[in-house]
């Protein structure tokens, strides 16, 4: 059941990806990540009053916390951003490379140990993704994505796969998929709102979601939701570096949603769908081992 998880916060991620491009037509300046962060955050309040919390670890409880923040806040941020730069199918792309930042989190955390398949595995999606940068977004456009674009929705699998691993550590001391999830999106939205506030912009994104409900922000941070907690129940189940490699279906999902949804709004071209199959073969490399 653990792959079925994971598949399923795969699509579940991707589906929050078009939800998040469809609001931000009408939010020049708001990702829609604090709306999502607080959507969590109370959603899995409201469950975990129903379910039993485990026995108090102050380790487990402070990784949680730490994953958190690690993958709600930055990898989180670095998504949305990337989602609004340079859309969700090329963002959701470098989600691919994610499996190799835990592979390599693991093998320092958690003693996993990474054979030359996957060394191979992970080669092949680098080169895959740096064909994408390369490719930017010049195929049916007028003017090419700019490269530091892609630099910041490349942050996304670092801080992802580094918070599947600390995610993992702090289950195993602390399990709980419900509360592993509450624990960590509270964290993600405490710090997210002191970010916003320091920027003068919390007050202001509270009047506007009041005044203008943005409802693709609200369906995306429920969606978003399912996908954290199916996430939780993976990495419960199976090694955090394989929970990475099917969160990297997320580049299979998106396309197919982004045509279905976004229709021309982001060029989905044949060159773009090889350099993803170049990416996923990578990824399906480690995953057969």
């Amino acid at each position: 059941m653990g792959y079925v998880f994971g598949v399923a916060s795969a699509f579940f991620f991707a589906s929050s990806s078009i939800l998040f491009k469809i609001g931000q037509r009408s939010r020049p300046n708001d990702d829609g990540h604090l709306v999502a962060n607080f959507l969590n955050a109370t959603i899995f309040g409201i469950i975990a009053m129903f379910v039993t919390w485990p026995p108090w670890n102050r380790a487990g409880v402070i990784a949680l916390v730490i994953g958190g923040i690690l993958g709600t806040v930055f990898g989180r941020f670095s998504m949305l951003r990337g989602i609004r730069l340079i859309g969700p199918t090329r963002a959701n792309t470098f989600q691919t490379a994610t499996p190799v930042t835990a592979a390599i989190a693991g093998w320092i955390a958690l003693g996993e140990t990474i054979s030359p398949l996957e060394a191979i595995g992970g080669a092949l999606s680098i080169y895959g993704l740096v064909r994408i940068v390369r490719a930017r977004s010049s195929d049916t456009v007028s003017e090419p994505v700019p490269v530091k674009f892609y630099l910041i929705a490349s942050g996304a699998p670092i801080f992802f796969g580094v918070a599947f691993v600390t995610r993992k550590w702090g289950l195993e001391r602390f399990p709980g998929s419900v509360t592993g999830a509450f624990i960590g999106s509270v964290a993600g939205f405490f710090v997210l709102s002191v970010w916003e506030a320091t920027q003068s912009r919390l007050m202001p994104i509270f009047r506007r979601t009041i005044s203008d409900p943005p409802w693709p922000f609200f369906v995306a941070g429920i969606v978003t939701g399912a996908a954290l907690l199916t996430q939780f129940r993976a990495l419960g189940l199976i090694d955090a570096w394989i929970v990475g490699i099917l969160g990297g279906m997320t580049a299979i999902f998106t396309p197919i949603l982004s045509i279905l949804f976004l229709k021309n709004e982001e060029p989905v071209t044949l060159q773009l769908i090889a350099n993803i199959g170049i990416v996923f073969t990578g990824v399906a490399i480690i995953a057969i081992i």
